[in-house]
Order: structure tokens, then C-alpha cells, then sequence
């Protein structure tokens, strides 16, 4: 009997779960109108090659924390402008990082925008040549965004994973006062993401796709704000085409 019980899933008898009015009251809360994601967008290509390229990113694809650390130059199709998203960073790890599956277990390619590609490009160079000036110091791990040498007297080696915990804590936070824009979780630049594209009429399903949610149930279901607007936007459409 009891194995019968501890077989179930009991989670899916709970009538009222609060995750998704959490989630949806999240992505209310911290999420960025356009205006605001472009002053903070500024902020960060002042900072250098590497944040400059990571923000955009961020913001251009909607790409959760440990998805942007665990990228690799070779998930990235710069000539196509696609990047494969199929993996995120677990932890660092000791003696090397530990990598695992994407959230859901559904890899996705996606096109990111020509600007995102420009400042990849750019950012290509720059740990190149931190690899050419610090030899054996530099760990390659094939990653697009690892650590610098301002970052190595705290945290590790040069070129291992970025500290998760510090890019929203230090950098995000001062980039975002640079920028003179409100303050919002890091996780609030994907919110800004699916927002800004259900606002510009980018079909749900598109913008499912391209967040990495498994059903389209839950981007409708967090982007409700973002609802009202596509239906007066479709009203007026209408309208032109009928009167």
C-alpha cells in the first residue's frame, strides 16, 4: 500500500499550485520596458568586449544564467546568426566544471539579432589573446563568456566558468546603476525578453520557442501583462484593413 502512495506523484493532486501567479507576478515586477533595456545595453558595451556581448545576449535571446555560462563557441553560428542552446552550467567544479542538460531536456536553435552577432564577433578576439598572454595560466574550456584577469585574483582560473552568483550581484547591479535604470533580478532580462516580443506581435509560439518553455501554456500564462496590449494592437490592425 504504502509503495502504491510513494509511486505517485501527489504533487499533481494539489488543487491551486502557486508557482505560475508567482511567475507571473515575477515577471511584472522585473522586466525592463525598451527604453530602459537599451540604456542598460549601453552601460554594458562602455564596460568592455565580454559584458557587452554577454547583456545583449541575454536580453536578445532570453537565455537563462546557466545557459550563457555553459555556452560554447561552438554552440554559436556566427555566420547563420543562430546559437544551440543544449546545455548549462551545474556547478563549477573542482578540478573542472560540470555541465548538464538545458532545463526540460529540450535543446533549441534559435536566430539572435545581427547587432548580438557584431558584438560576438568583437568579443572573439578578447580571449584569445588573454589566452596568448598567460600560457599555462589560462584554462580553455571552449567557453564563450569565462573568466578575465580582473576576475582570477578572487575567483579560480582564467577562462574557467563565470561565478553565476557574482554577475548578478556585482556587475548586473552596477551596470544597471551606470545605466540609471531601475533595478531587477538578472532572471528579469528574460522577462524583458518575452515581453518586449509579445508586445511587438511576435506570434506566442515563437516566442515559446524561443525562451525554452516547455509548453505554450506557460509563456502565455507569465506574460499575461503583456496580453492586453497584443489585442488592442490586433484590434487596430483589423480595423485598418476593414475600415
Amino acid at each position: 500500500m504504502l509503495e502504491g502512495l510513494v509511486q505517485r506523484n501527489v504533487a499533481k493532486l494539489v488543487v491551486g499550485k502557486p508557482h505560475a501567479p508567482q511567475d507571473r507576478a515575477d515577471a511584472r515586477e522585473h522586466c525592463w520596458e525598451a527604453h530602459e533595456a537599451k540604456a542598460f545595453l549601453t552601460a554594458a558595451k562602455a564596460a568592455g568586449p565580454q559584458p557587452a556581448a554577454f547583456y545583449a545576449l541575454a536580453l536578445d535571446t532570453g537565455m537563462r544564467k546557466g545557459e550563457l555560462a555553459g555556452l560554447r563557441w561552438s554552440d554559436l553560428d556566427l555566420a547563420g546568426g543562430r546559437v544551440k542552446i543544449e546545455r548549462q552550467l551545474v556547478k563549477r567544479g573542482d578540478p573542472a566544471p560540470v555541465f548538464g542538460p538545458v532545463k526540460n531536456k529540450t535543446p533549441r536553435t534559435i536566430e539572435i539579432a545581427a547587432e548580438a552577432v557584431v558584438l560576438l564577433r568583437r568579443h572573439r578576439a578578447h580571449p584569445a589573446e588573454v589566452k596568448l598572454h598567460n600560457g599555462a595560466a589560462y584554462t580553455d574550456h571552449g567557453l564563450v563568456f569565462a573568466k578575465e584577469p580582473a576576475d582570477r585574483r578572487r575567483h579560480g582560473m582564467l577562462g574557467d566558468p563565470l561565478q553565476v552568483n557574482n554577475i548578478g550581484d556585482r556587475e548586473f547591479r552596477r551596470l544597471t546603476q551606470a545605466a540609471g535604470v531601475r533595478r531587477i533580478k538578472f532572471h528579469g532580462m528574460r522577462h524583458t525578453c518575452g515581453t518586449l516580443l509579445l508586445q511587438a506581435g511576435v506570434p506566442a509560439n515563437v516566442v515559446q520557442r524561443r525562451l525554452g518553455h516547455k509548453k505554450i501554456e506557460i509563456t502565455l500564462g507569465i506574460y499575461a501583462h503583456a496580453l492586453p496590449a497584443m489585442q488592442q494592437d490586433a484590434a487596430a490592425k483589423l480595423a485598418a484593413m476593414l475600415h
